[in-house]
């Protein structure tokens, strides 16, 4: 009986990136820790993601730990990121991995472009960032 009824799966094509496929686009490689992050008024949609999901543009500063790739110099950086907007935290099937920063003490491994305005984006793009170019590190190394 099992076999007659029709199942649904739900799925979502996503690059598969590596470590060194990440490594050599960045322009910035570092493990860092959260300053302070705020809302930005950037208000838009992750449309390459079904249904289209609405976001909100946020502004993170870190402060640099180690840098693995770019300029030894940088202490502090800003990134671009996305949350989800109020009224669309509903629960998705294959949804985005967005950043979550609120509260957050542990360091991140971040690669990351420099975006045109000084500030740097995840590398993967802004849809998936928290399962490949932002990745919250266990610990608290100094």
């Amino acid at each position: 009986m099992s076999l007659s009824v029709p199942v649904h799966s739900f799925g979502r094509i996503t690059k598969g990136w590596t470590y060194q496929e990440l490594f050599d686009k960045a322009d910035l490689v570092v493990v860092a820790t959260v300053i302070a992050t705020k809302d930005t008024e950037e208000r838009t949609t992750l449309k390459d993601i079904t249904p289209a999901v609405a976001v909100i543009g946020v502004v993170t500063e870190f402060e640099t730990r180690l840098v693995l790739k770019g300029c030894s110099g940088v202490t502090t950086f800003r990134l671009h990121h996305y949350r989800v907007a109020s009224g669309d935290e509903r629960m998705w099937v294959n949804g985005p991995a967005l950043i979550r920063i609120a509260g957050s003490s542990e360091p991140f491994l971040l690669f990351l472009i420099k975006e045109r305005n000084g500030m740097y984006a995840p590398v993967s793009g802004q849809t998936d960032p928290a399962s490949l170019s932002v990745l919250t590190l266990g610990g608290t190394a100094e």
